[in-house]
């Protein structure tokens, strides 16, 4: 039942910050959206000065689409290329907005383009021609556009890959625990397993990684269940301390010894119930589980 849980906690926990990121991403685009209106509006003040009008009105920003914005101009003026872009990029660089997009300048009315450049965050990619020629007076407009971004396709990437990492955990967690409660040893036989091996008056059920004493009933961590395994089909038996190092945690890579001591202590707790039960170390060799009769 908890490892089904579990499945469908992986599967709404994506589904969740998908709708949680477009929610955000909703309220974000509006705000980004606003800021930049008011970022291009410094864009058509600045080419103004350049052209020497400090008096005309500063038109308000026409938003065309989500990555489309006009910068009417009111006066007729004239611009060198050289400058335009210089003054379009600075801004742009210094508010920190997209370095990919693609700027003309419209001819009014028509629309006609007189110039254009796109800009692709490198010196080796950008497309500037036509510098150097000087554009008569005449009345323009200034559409930016920004290189659309695909916010949809990253919401979806990134709850993919978040669905994809909890399965992976999830997969390594249960052969973790498979490993560690199922992978018994040749004397544990299938009966063993449905009755419990008896070790003193305890019972103890591997796969439900549980110790049993009359009523009481003790959980046990992966790696008290291996060990006790091991301990519990070889009653009054020296097990060796690299064999128990060796079952249990060869997977890890890495064999610390005082991870035995101290699972060691933490098994020899939960057996103290019974005072015919013993967990006791032979000094140099290994440890035994003794059983008084």
């Amino acid at each position: 039942m908890k490892w089904k849980l579990y499945w469908l906690v992986l599967l709404i926990l994506p589904i969740l910050v998908l709708a949680a990121f477009m929610g955000r991403d909703s309220s974000y685009t509006a705000y980004q959206n606003a800021r930049e209106q008011i970022i291009l509006r410094k864009v058509s003040h600045k080419l103004l000065l350049a052209a020497g009008d400090s008096s005309s009105r500063v038109p308000g920003i026409k938003q065309l689409s989500a990555t489309e914005f006009l910068l009417p101009l009111e006066t007729a003026i004239s611009f060198h290329p050289d400058s335009l872009v210089k003054t379009i990029n600075q801004i742009i660089q210094d508010h920190g907005l997209s370095t990919r997009y693609v700027v003309n300048v419209l001819e009014q009315p028509g629309n006609n383009i007189v110039f254009g450049y796109a800009m692709a965050g490198s010196e080796q990619e950008n497309i500037i021609p036509c510098l150097g020629r000087e554009q008569p007076k005449a009345k323009y407009a200034v559409l930016i556009r920004w290189e659309p971004e695909t916010k949809a396709g990253t919401a979806f990437w990134m709850a993919g890959g978040i669905l994809i990492l909890s399965i992976a955990a999830g997969l390594y967690w249960k052969r973790s625990r498979e490993h560690s409660s199922k992978e018994l040893s040749p004397s544990t036989n299938e009966e063993e397993l449905k009755t419990g091996i008896s070790i003193g008056q305890y019972k103890f059920f591997a796969e439900q990684q549980e110790l049993q004493f009359g009523e009481t009933i003790l959980s046990l961590t992966g790696k008290e269940t291996r060990l006790l395994q091991i301990f519990g089909t070889s009653i009054n038996e020296l097990i060796d301390r690299k064999r128990l190092q060796k079952e249990v945690w060869e997977d890890e890579g890495v064999i610390v010894g005082r991870s035995l001591d101290m699972y060691i202590s933490k098994l020899r707790k939960k057996l103290e119930m019974d005072p015919m039960v013993h967990l006791i170390n032979v000094h140099g060799k290994g440890y035994k589980l003794e059983v008084l009769s």
